[in-house]
């Protein structure tokens, strides 16, 4: 990636390059290498090049012209890198032998660790602005102003500014002149065309899984709705089809904001670099948002479209495909847009949530244009789900002629048999008529016009998806969130005064350091004594392989290594890139999970106890923390948890402060850890060296460290290997750890190291020795070149092993020292197994607490980051607020009547399919704290028991605080029955409806990798329970096989069931005029006598029983006769409850099988 970003920057063609950090995390050869490439490209591109490299070799340094030295933003020398050191000792700082430039420049401020020259005592410069006025009043400093006031006279009197305009005007391929880019739009946009083929061919198994939850979901709605007929009763089914189709679409389309705020920030990066207009970016993802939509649409078209014997002819086939994928490329567009102007992937969610809620309720199907409020019948003409629906409705409806049969035909039965006297309960039916116009139904039920299909209904989708192309296009010019230089301390609380550093204070506090540095005055509580639990304990390892399984056979990846590791001793892992320095240290550590490892480890001469992850510390690489914990917060969290707990509290406590101490975190021990994505937070070396003090408090056996100065400077990781010395020494701790890059004084506080090479072959492994005489007389020996007086022996030795022709590995197995090693491995063992004792009781346990402290501790932590994360907490407020403020304005006081039935209906379907937004808004957070359980539970801190339940105990409380303020907007809005059970039934139903969408959002993130893949699969599981809830589609019409399965599995069935049947039992219904049906009797008869036995038997009621022409029929009496066409019954709603709890149950078993196993 460090060749690849070279390349890049190179390709670009930049007069000035700017590099940072670009060497971390690379061994020294390869940072040699990157280095040499660096000023190869500045040589034979003629160009400038500028770097701030961490932990510069001397090799590397001297590929350099000019170095600048900053402190505290001020400038303390600028000129040539041959003279800085003769600079900075003319001031009175001398550099040793061995030390590099670099390492001597970054230390010029560290009053702890330069050398001053004799006689200069109290006249070097102290702090940065003291630096700053000596560089001001030199005489280099004089010098570097006339060479600027020279250049820049030059270039007056040359007129160079001039023609390098003209020949950058010139290059710029028809651009105007003040525009930052080279290339014109569409050349951008064809090379971006390309860049994104070949991306969306890199994520094709990303694309698969969207493919297959289409092509699922697609397989379930056509075997759900097979063999559609076009009769009254299957016509309000096609509507609910439709809807359904579509309702997905946008659904699962929404996992476009999460992918589009990963994206962003490399987008951001190419935008500055002036790269590529991001409009043309946005432009290319449209049109490849078209083709793939097209793609999946048709898959979901065929295998939807003809099973459900939609109108069979192609031309309505290829509007509703059509149609179809001119929506999804809309939705995309619209949720892309979202990416782009919002500022985090909470508030996109919750805005994206609230719209779909909007323009789902609002579509046209539960409430026709005519039907839905003033205020709200706008927000159909922004809609483009709802144009969709009003195209696809036209096209599927308005060219069939509807047969009016079975309940739709009044009154029915034997002796009913003339069409004349009967009418059909069918909006557009005409008395006598048996058939309907499907543009009748329409017009007169909904709203829509056939004639309208493609005029109005499908040029409005287009404009709608060219409007949101364009806001995102402009979003993307114009907005920019993320990369924040530097890192913005959060205090919990005011900091408390620093003293400053001073010559004196530092002389006092090194004269200290062999009494005991952290040793508190008399009678300070927080003084702890070395007891024998915070002593380190002896390992050893003999014959050490790990083979894993690859193609072509099995591959080695460690090849007889043998060890040891000694208390109060710092031993360093060191080797090439790939050499298994980390593999090394996951074998040592039992973190390996694949392979087979073979080879003898033991602690203090005995096997390894259960206990051993606990017992011993392991800092990763990556130092991931929970970002909304202080510091002190943080350390606390870990000693109580891995200490044992026969320790009080407070002795853990005041160790903590200790550490705190020892590890130099005073100022920053109640600010909050933070996010270093988001440049909030401590920085990058304060968070290693937190990572090193969660395993410190924990006073582990062994501390395995993995390359902790990767990514600090040469002055951060100085300090850093310091800390460990002394670690090491005063807490008698046992340290490994891996290096790349030590420089010749951070390689002297090592004790011993252990050298590999490629394949895991070692070929060292033993002292350093003072000034590294002992491993530089190793590899002279066996026919190294002589190591020079002033070269850094670490990095001597990688390039020996690195460079030379011998066989380094084999020298190895030949020489004296590895028969020392494996002699000293026996003694070592003998002498523990005799002398050493464990606590055999605390060795068999997994972990130091039980399972109820572990949820107590796991719980407390969580509810104090929720408190803290405003953001999550106001958007998921935000989402019932106004999700319930939407469906209550959309069903405001609903009206008595059948009409009054169905939009109960329809209110509480909705209010069911609000909690897939809450939902998408867990995954998220839920991921976020996933990453933090892993690194964790490494250490087996606690099961994931704990943090399953913690999750959903946590969640508690702030969800059941927002559904009910959802339940009371809109409950009372809607004028659903104000009796007292049945309000309190109706919000203890959706409380546990909001829980179970917690719990399953819940499993959704864990089964999932990433969020995307889990926004994915959250709107297909909605969609199925929405699909079986017989809201859509009564059970008496789903396939027999469907509906004795999947619609016992569909907990918005049990939702419905419950709350409907609660609010319609022993309602009287009661039809307003414009609802009732009329029919007229034969000549001479009452409607009493000539239907009146009839309604008797059946549902509804006849108005008028009296009348002799004009019957109305009202098609129900009560509500039980409404809500028992849906199959549901009235005392099924207790039951119901408690079968969503086990729904509940399922999701939270489902969570913590996957965390613990996936």
């Amino acid at each position: 990636s460090k060749r690849l970003s070279l390349a890049e920057q190179t390709a670009a063609g930049a007069a000035v390059d700017v590099w940072q950090a670009s060497t971390t995390g690379l061994d020294s050869s390869s940072a040699l290498d990157y280095a040499r490439s660096l000023r190869v490209t500045t040589d034979v591109l003629h160009k400038a090049t500028v770097a701030a490299l961490n932990q510069t070799s001397e090799d590397i340094y001297q590929l350099f012209d000019k170095v600048l030295v900053v402190d505290e933003g001020r400038q303390l020398y600028f000129g040539s890198t041959t003279d800085a050191v003769s600079y900075f000792e003319a001031l009175g700082i001398s550099k040793s032998p061995r030390q590099t430039t670099a390492d001597f420049l970054t230390r010029v401020t560290q009053l702890r660790e330069r050398r001053l020259v004799d006689g200069f005592a109290g006249k070097v410069p102290q702090t940065a602005e003291d630096f700053e006025r000596a560089w001001r009043a030199s005489s280099q400093h004089r010098e570097l102003e006339q060479q600027l006031a020279a250049f820049a006279s030059q270039v007056a009197e040359d007129k160079r500014s001039g023609e390098i305009r003209d020949f950058v005007n010139h290059s710029k391929m028809g651009q105007r002149a003040r525009s930052p880019y080279i290339s014109t739009f569409g050349f951008q946009a064809r090379l971006l065309l390309r860049r994104q083929l070949l991306i969306a061919w890199g994520a094709r198994a990303e694309h698969a899984l969207v493919f297959f939850t289409y092509c699922a979901f697609a397989a379930l709605t056509a075997l759900s709705f097979m063999n559609l007929e076009a009769d009254s009763e299957s016509v309000r089914i096609r509507g609910s089809l439709l809807f359904l189709i579509l309702s997905f679409v946008a659904l699962a389309e929404e996992s476009t904001v999460p992918k589009t705020l990963e994206n962003r920030r490399v987008n951001l990066k190419h935008k500055r670099g002036a790269y590529f207009h991001p409009a043309a970016l946005t432009l290319v993802e449209a049109l490849l948002d078209l083709v793939l939509g097209a793609i999946k649409c048709l898959l979901f078209a065929v295998i939807v479209y003809f099973a459900t014997e939609m109108v069979g002819t192609a031309g309505h086939f290829f509007t509703f495909y059509l149609q179809l994928a001119t929506l999804c490329a809309c939705m995309v567009a619209f949720f892309r847009s979202l990416g782009l102007a919002l500022p985090t992937v909470d508030i996109a969610l919750t805005v994206s949530g609230v719209t779909l809620l909007l323009w789902i309720t609002l579509s046209g199907y539960m409430q026709s244009t005519g039907g839905m409020r003033v205020y709200m019948r706008w927000i159909s003409f922004v809609n483009p789900l709802a144009w969709s629906m009003r195209g696809l409705l036209a096209d599927q409806l308005g060219a069939v002629d509807i047969v009016c049969s079975g309940t739709n035909l009044v009154p029915s039965g034997p002796g009913f048999d003339n069409i004349a006297y009967q009418v059909c309960t069918l909006a557009g039916a005409l008395p006598g008529q048996l058939t309907v116009r499907g543009a009748d139904y329409l017009s007169q039920s909904m709203q829509v016009y056939v004639e309208d299909k493609w005029r109005r209904y499908y040029v409005a989708v287009v404009g709608f998806w060219l409007l949101f192309v364009a806001l995102s296009a402009v979003a993307s010019e114009y907005i920019e969130y993320d990369i924040m230089v530097g890192s913005a301390i959060v205090s919990k609380r005011r900091k408390t005064a620093v003293e400053p550093l001073t010559e004196d204070l530092v002389s006092d506090r090194a004269s200290s350091v062999g009494e005991n540095k952290l040793a508190s005055k008399s009678g300070d509580k927080t003084s702890l004594s070395i007891t024998p639990d915070t002593n380190g304990s002896s390992f050893t390892w003999k014959y050490l392989n790990y083979t894993v399984s690859a193609k072509g056979g099995d591959r080695q990846l460690l090849d007889n290594i043998s060890g040891y590791i000694k208390p109060k001793t710092l031993t360093a892992l060191m080797g090439s890139s790939g050499a298994g320095k980390t593999t090394l240290l996951d074998a040592l550590s039992q973190r390996i999970s694949a392979g087979r490892l073979r080879g003898e480890m033991l602690l203090a001469g005995m096997p390894l106890p259960r206990s051993f992850r606990r017992s011993t510390g392991y800092s990763e690489q990556q130092d991931v923390h929970a970002s909304l914990i202080t510091v002190r917060e943080a350390l606390r969290f870990s000693a109580r948890l891995r200490q044992p707990a026969s320790v009080p509290d407070v002795d853990k406590f005041a160790y903590v402060e200790r550490v705190i101490r020892l590890l130099e975190l005073d100022d920053i021990a109640d600010c909050l850890v933070g996010d270093p994505d988001s440049g909030s937070g401590i920085s990058l070396a304060q968070r290693k060296l937190l990572s090193i003090g969660v395993e410190i408090v924990a006073k582990p056996k062994i501390l395995f460290l993995d390359e902790p100065t990767s990514p600090c400077g040469e002055a951060a990781s100085f300090r850093i290997i310091s800390i460990l010395r002394r670690l090491a020494v005063e807490e008698e701790l046992t340290i490994i750890l891996s290096l790349h890059q030590p420089s010749s004084l951070l390689f002297d506080q090592i004790d011993r190291l252990l050298l590999l090479v490629r394949g895991g072959h070692p070929v060292y492994f033993g002292d350093i020795g003072d000034d590294a005489h002992t491993l530089i007389n190793y590899f002279e020996r066996n026919g190294a070149p002589k190591c020079p007086p002033t070269a850094n022996p670490a990095e001597y030795i990688l390039d020996v092993v690195g460079a030379s022709d011998i066989d380094w590995p084999q020298a190895w197995r030949d020489s004296p020292e590895l028969h020392s090693t494996l002699v000293e491995i026996d003694r070592i063992n003998q002498t523990c197994r005799a002398e050493c004792t464990f606590d055999l009781a605390d060795s068999a346990r997994r972990f130091a607490r039980s399972h109820t402290y572990q949820f107590h501790l796991v719980a407390r932590r969580m509810l104090l980051m929720y408190w803290r994360n405003t953001d999550y907490l106001m958007t998921n407020l935000a989402l019932q607020l106004i999700g319930g403020l939407v469906l209550g304005l959309a069903f405001l006081q609903i009206k008595s009547g059948t009409g009054g039935l169905l939009q109960m209906t329809y209110a509480c379907f909705m209010a069911a399919c609000l909690c897939v937004f809450t939902a998408n808004q867990v995954i998220p957070e839920f991921i976020r704290q996933r990453r933090v359980f892993i690194r964790e539970s490494a250490t087996n801190q606690y099961g994931a028991a704990a943090f399953v339940c913690s999750c959903v105990a946590i969640e508690l409380p702030f969800l059941v605080s927002t559904s009910t303020i959802f339940f009371v907007v809109f409950y009372f809005m809607t004028g659903f029955s104000t009796t007292s059970a049945r309000v309190a039934f109706f919000w203890l139903q959706y409380i546990v409806l909001a829980i179970h969408s917690l719990t399953l959002g819940q499993a959704m993130s864990a089964i999932s990798k990433t969020e995307s893949v889990a926004a994915m699969l959250s709107p297909l599981a909605t969609t199925v329970f929405a699909l079986y809830s017989s809201a859509l589609i009564p059970v008496d019409m789903l396939p027999g096989v469907w509906r004795y399965t999947l619609r016992w599995l569909s907990p918005y069935f049990y939702w419905l069931e419950a709350v409907v049947s609660d609010q319609l039992h022993d309602i009287q219904v009661r039809c307003r005029p414009e609802e009732l049906f009329t029919f007229d009797p034969p000549a001479n008869m009452t409607c009493g006598e000539y239907a009146g036995e009839w309604v008797k038997s059946a549902i509804g009621y006849i108005d008028n029983l009296d009348s002799a022409s004009e019957c109305r029929y009202c098609p129900y009496r009560v509500g039980d006769e409404y809500y028992q066409s849906f199959s549901w019954e009235y005392t099924h709603r207790w039951r119901n409850l408690g079968i969503l709890l086990g729904f509940i149950a399922a999701n939270i078993v489902i969570t913590a099988l996957a965390i613990k196993f996936i």
